[in-house]
């Protein structure tokens, strides 16, 4: 069970500094559609991906989102402040009926294997376990258990799907092999494992840009500060600016390397 709405609401409550990568309009207008609710925020806007992570990783401001910024710049100066060889990051959804969880991987480089994924969910896990959030963890593959002789592909994804699960369960996650059924993960999981990173940004997009999902933003769950990654085709990124402000109220410190 996840309580996004919790931690919108602690956002709104909080007193931060959330950097974020916009100026000008944009950024206006990012403060407007927030400030009826969010009075003890503040945000400061850059246009520069290496300042505002070094921002970050000297404390002078509490979290910071990505804004309109690359995503290739931003995770490059993320890599290079906090000596990352990888960053994890994990989207948080609402369905169009309203149904809250998370989704992973959503970069199109991340999760590409069953060991990563796996080093993924875990530190997931681990990243909102402060909150309380204990997550069912539903794993996808590219296929139903019968679809095995479609294709060698199919039949590694299935049996990754199958092993991945296994080991989710060993390391004391509740989780369950949805296969291909997304439709049934959604439904019924906290956090739901795309087969890898590519088909998880398809996912994503589909879900949010044709689909009308909600997206609140996608925490880095591997580096000691709240910094929160978005889509730069979004145009208000108030609910990322809660978001990140709800992680600092409530206390997330991740912690771990990839």
């Amino acid at each position: 069970m996840i309580d996004v709405d919790g931690l919108i609401s602690a956002g709104r409550g909080a007193k931060a500094t959330v950097g974020i990568g916009l100026t000008g309009s944009a950024l206006r207008a990012t403060v407007d559609a927030m400030a009826p609710t969010s009075g003890g925020i503040q945000v400061w806007g850059f246009d520069d991906p290496v300042s505002m992570v070094r921002a970050l990783e000297k404390g002078e401001i509490d979290a910071a989102i990505r804004g309109s910024m690359s995503s290739s710049e931003v995770l490059k100066a993320l890599k290079a402040s906090f000596g990352l060889m990888a960053i994890q990051r994990v989207a948080v959804m609402s369905s169009a009926e309203g149904r809250r969880f998370l989704l992973a991987p959503v970069g199109i480089d991340e999760g590409a294997h069953a060991d990563a994924r796996l080093k993924l969910a875990t530190a997931i896990s681990s990243y909102f376990s402060p909150l309380g959030w204990k997550l069912k963890v539903g794993v996808l593959s590219k296929g139903r258990l019968e679809d095995r002789e479609r294709g060698n592909d199919i039949r590694r994804s299935i049996d990754e799907g199958e092993a991945l699960t296994s080991k989710l369960v060993a390391a004391g996650l509740q989780a369950k092999h949805h296969t291909i059924l997304i439709e049934d993960a959604v439904r019924e999981s906290d956090l739901v494992l795309a087969p890898d990173g590519v088909s998880g940004n398809l996912i994503f997009r589909t879900l949010h840009f044709v689909g009308g999902h909600e997206a609140y933003g996608a925490p880095v769950v591997n580096i000691p500060r709240v910094f929160v990654d978005t889509s730069r085709a979004k145009a208000d990124f108030s609910a990322a600016v809660l978001l990140a402000a709800g992680l600092v109220q409530k206390g997330v410190r991740p912690g771990g390397r990839a």
